[in-house]
């Protein structure tokens, strides 16, 4: 057995010493869905202008990461279908997700970030879940809570853990989106205020709650009104969305000329439109108070149970914001 590891290692090493030889160094970044491409796009540009490095993108299950690649995404990055990934030769993964990554036979290194940060799907601490983490040369945390309860857990050891913030918000920190032209590329008045509804994803969330309530009320109230959907919630399926499609669903309101459904990957644009911000318990509502201005969650009693939500980070959410029952 011992020989046989050996051997393996030989071979695995001798293989990446020879692609290195031959071609620059090769990178695998793998995006689930749209908002992974937006987590991961600081990294993706940087990538993109360095030219030791190739750089390839593959997606889940959501056909709309290719097309959000190919409109938006660096040119230099190269789309890759999974199955032609598994035997290609890597020397790093890059992901921000641990579930359901991609299988890959000839892979130095893996790198996983964080996709959000609201303690949702016990990922505050997934002690017990199949997530994989020993698989990975290193985890990159965006806060230090999250870092202390998997080292305390076991989860990932100490060689492991970074901690490197959240590079997602750099430039909606920096400032470097002017609110009334991202309004204006809406349609929407630059002018007028702007209310973002940003429900997570869920049919127990506020979107399938009181949605359109929601949205029709911000509008009365004089504001225009961004909806920024989680990525699964613009797949209609019956476990995604119980079977709506929120795009036809919504349609309606854009006769107001105070509605907009927000398809960019990044919610950042977004955020820093906004005057006001509704969520039931997302990440994008975490995000938001980097901006310091106003935030109501819309209280849906279900949510924490099905999103399997840490009840401290629920707790944090609310304490800075207006609940609404």
């Amino acid at each position: 057995m011992r020989i046989e590891r050996t051997v393996k290692t030989f071979l695995r090493e001798a293989d990446h010493w020879v692609g290195r030889l031959v071609s620059p160094r090769r990178v695998l970044v793998e995006a689930r869905t749209p908002v992974y491409l937006a987590v991961l796009g600081p990294l993706l540009n940087a990538f993109a202008h360095d030219p030791r490095v190739c750089v390839f993108v593959t997606g889940g299950d959501s056909p709309a990461v290719r097309e959000t690649l190919e409109a938006s995404g660096p040119r230099s990055a190269r789309w890759m279908e999974r199955h032609e990934a598994e035997w290609s030769r890597f020397d790093l993964l890059v992901n921000a997700d641990p579930w359901d990554t991609a299988a890959l036979t000839r892979c130095r290194h893996r790198i996983n970030f964080f996709h959000g940060v609201a303690g949702k799907y016990d990922l505050d601490c997934p002690a017990g879940l199949p997530a994989g983490f020993d698989t990975y040369s290193r985890v990159a945390f965006a806060n230090r809570d999250r870092l202390r309860r998997y080292l305390d857990a076991r989860i990932v050891t100490g060689g492991q853990a970074l901690l490197v913030g959240y590079p997602k918000l750099d430039a909606l920190v920096n400032g470097a989106f002017d609110a009334a032209d991202v309004r204006r590329s809406l349609g929407l008045e630059a002018n007028r205020p702007t209310a973002l509804f940003g429900p997570t994803w869920s049919a127990a969330s506020a979107l399938h709650l009181a949605g359109e309530a929601i949205v029709e009320s911000l509008i009365d109230e004089g504001f225009n009104v961004i909806a920024k959907l989680h990525d699964r919630s613009l797949q209609t399926s019956a476990r995604f969305t119980a079977g709506i499609d929120w795009r036809e669903r919504l349609a309606h309101l854009t006769a107001t000329g105070r509605f907009a459904l927000a398809t960019g990957a990044d919610a950042s644009p977004y955020l820093a439109a906004a005057d006001l911000m509704v969520t039931d318990h997302s990440s994008i509502g975490f995000e938001y108070l980097t901006l310091d201005r106003p935030l109501i969650v819309y209280d849906a009693p279900d949510l924490a149970r099905v999103a399997r939500i840490n009840p401290e980070k629920i707790a944090l959410l609310r304490s800075t914001a207006t609940v609404v029952l």
